[in-house]
């Protein structure tokens, strides 16, 4: 029961840091969607995409929910504020501060 050992040279620990701290940068798509993510939370319990009599997902057009209407790690719904993000951003109008003007929008 010993773990092997792997050696890392200096400079291999090095790129891995530099890289692993821009990961860490949020770019501001990230956050713009972390902050979607948080003010949808604020007006919803649960999905506000998820069918509760059906348990179908409205962003996947009927397929079944595999979260049972939980958005917060939930990845088509933050793949849905992502191309959000990109269209309002490559149409030039401004983002939105909160969930719910995202939703009167048409994205």
């Amino acid at each position: 029961m010993c773990a092997k050992s792997i050696k890392v040279s200096e400079e291999e620990l090095k790129k891995a840091l530099i890289t692993e701290e821009r990961e860490k940068k949020e770019d501001p798509k990230r956050k713009w969607v972390q902050r979607m993510v948080r003010s949808a939370r604020h007006y919803h319990k649960i999905c506000p995409y998820f069918d509760k009599k059906k348990g179908t997902c409205f962003i996947k057009l009927g397929g079944k929910c595999e979260r049972d209407g939980k958005f917060e790690a939930c990845p088509v719904f933050i793949d849905f504020l992502e191309r959000a993000y990109d269209k309002i951003t490559s149409s030039g109008r401004p983002l939105p501060m909160d969930f719910q003007d995202l939703a009167l929008m048409v994205v």
